[in-house]
């Protein structure tokens, strides 16, 4: 039946007054949620006065000194050594004799780890040539405390993929192909993993410490370390050191795949890792007869 003017209107009128209300209910969310975000007591100030701390380390100063922080943050020396020490103690600070510096979990959340991202730059290239001549997954592995975090990861050409440790993530530096490549080279960090407690493998296999420096001690001599099922079942890796100008072992190449793979090729890719770990060390400057 044919609709009227009238009846038009006031059917529009009705519907005009329920979006009116609809529509400021809307503004009114839209007004406590802004009233809500900047209401102070909804901050932490001292998560803020952390956070600004960190935002005080830059690439060209990675090392600060406490009175350098105090000066800087305007913060009084008692105030900003609590600071300090809370992010020290979960593992965003890491203090030396020259002063604090950031750690690698940093990078883990995509921010600036200087040096980190320097290496990873230089390690690119060689990463590629790696994976491709061995036509399996390379990766760049450096320590964060006890753990090593995967700096990065290249495919290679295996149809095979093996997703165990990706980008940003870690292990602890007593099991696989990469971390203990660094491992059997760094006394003092083995030290620590072995104070830190009993110590097993990610498979659930106990690990003595007698055990561990046996295993870092063939490292050393074989110049590559082999994983065997210690982080995945059917599972390995081999991992080759990465040194300084100082010779200090401070990441290391290694590669990853099936373990009966792995195993059929380790004279090819441990050649072709041992090369890719010296090709590396030597753009850091790293001399062979240092």
């Amino acid at each position: 039946m044919a609709e009227n003017g009238a009846e038009r209107g006031m059917r529009q009128a009705a519907g005009a007054g329920k979006a009116r209300p609809e529509q400021g209910r809307a503004l009114q969310r839209r007004t406590l949620q802004a009233q809500t975000d900047s209401d102070p007591k909804n901050h932490v100030a001292s998560v803020e006065k952390a956070v600004r701390l960190l935002e005080l380390f830059d690439e060209g100063e990675p090392v600060l000194s406490l009175p350098t922080i105090v000066a800087r943050s305007g913060h009084t020396r008692t105030t900003a050594y609590r600071l300090l020490s809370t992010l020290e103690r979960v593992g965003w600070l890491s203090r030396t004799g020259a002063g604090y510096h950031l750690t690698l979990r940093v990078f883990r959340l995509g921010a600036s780890a200087g040096n980190a991202l320097h290496l990873r730059e230089i390690a690119a290239e060689v990463l590629v040539d790696l994976a491709a001549r061995g036509g399996e997954t390379a990766y760049l592995i450096v320590p964060d405390g006890l753990r090593g975090v995967c700096l990065e990861r290249v495919e290679g050409p295996s149809l095979v993929r093996v997703m165990v440790l990706d980008v940003g993530k870690s292990l602890p530096l007593h099991v696989g192909g990469g971390p203990t490549a660094v491992l059997a080279h760094r006394d003092d960090l083995l030290e620590q993993v072995v104070a830190s407690g009993p110590l097993q493998t990610m498979t659930g296999a106990p690990l003595s410490p007698d055990d561990l420096r046996d295993t870092l001690r063939r490292i050393r001599e074989r110049g590559y370390s082999r994983s065997a099922e210690d982080v995945t079942a059917s599972v390995g890796a081999f991992g080759a050191p990465v040194f300084d100008a100082q010779g200090t072992a401070i990441a290391a190449v290694s590669v990853g795949g099936m373990l009966k793979t792995l195993t059929e090729k380790e004279a090819e890719l441990s050649a072709a890792l041992c090369d890719a770990a010296t090709s590396i060390s030597a753009r850091l400057g790293h001399r062979s007869d240092t």
